[in-house]
């Protein structure tokens, strides 16, 4: 999916694979608790116009499939003028959205960025270290991502065995 901001600012966030090296187990039983993970391509830029991208398995399945529901629902609740906020964290700290209500059908879109996927030139340390990036979009076009995010998510189904 991609996310354009009014400014310029812009995200590309899609599943490339799962995680190589990592089956799911032969036995059913084993299959409780086990996660699938997604290798996820992140391609970020600015309004400014620094730009960096990122390749780490970041998201497990359920996680992608609950990204989509959630972009989706963020677009829809944009219809209340009433300020409102929500947030959607994962397993592994790298992506992290935030949305608040800005009016009637728009909004503000924040993807923290930690850990792995920091741009190269924020530092390291400590290891609480966010960089957000901030996109000013429309609800509508919260939506047509939500829904690119989500074709591209059933590409990769969680795995059942080997």
């Amino acid at each position: 999916m991609e996310i354009r901001s009014d400014d310029g600012a812009r995200v590309r966030i899609r599943p490339v694979g799962y995680q190589p090296g990592v089956e799911p187990p032969i036995d059913p039983e084993e299959l409780t608790g086990w996660d699938d993970w997604l290798l996820i391509e992140t391609d970020a830029r600015t309004a400014d116009g620094q730009a960096w991208s990122h390749y780490d398995p970041c998201l497990t399945v359920q996680e992608a499939g609950r990204l989509a529901g959630w972009l989706r629902q963020q677009a829809e609740t944009t219809s209340d003028p009433a300020p409102s906020s929500a947030v959607v964290r994962f397993t592994e700290p790298n992506l992290t959205f935030r949305t608040r209500v800005l009016r009637r059908r728009r909004l503000v879109l924040t993807v923290e960025f930690s850990h792995e996927s920091l741009p190269p030139w924020m530092p390291r340390r400590p290891l609480t270290a966010v960089y957000p990036l901030t996109l000013t979009v429309s609800a509508d076009a919260l939506g047509v991502a939500a829904e690119q995010w989500a074709r591209e998510v059933e590409a990769y189904p969680r795995r059942a065995t080997c």
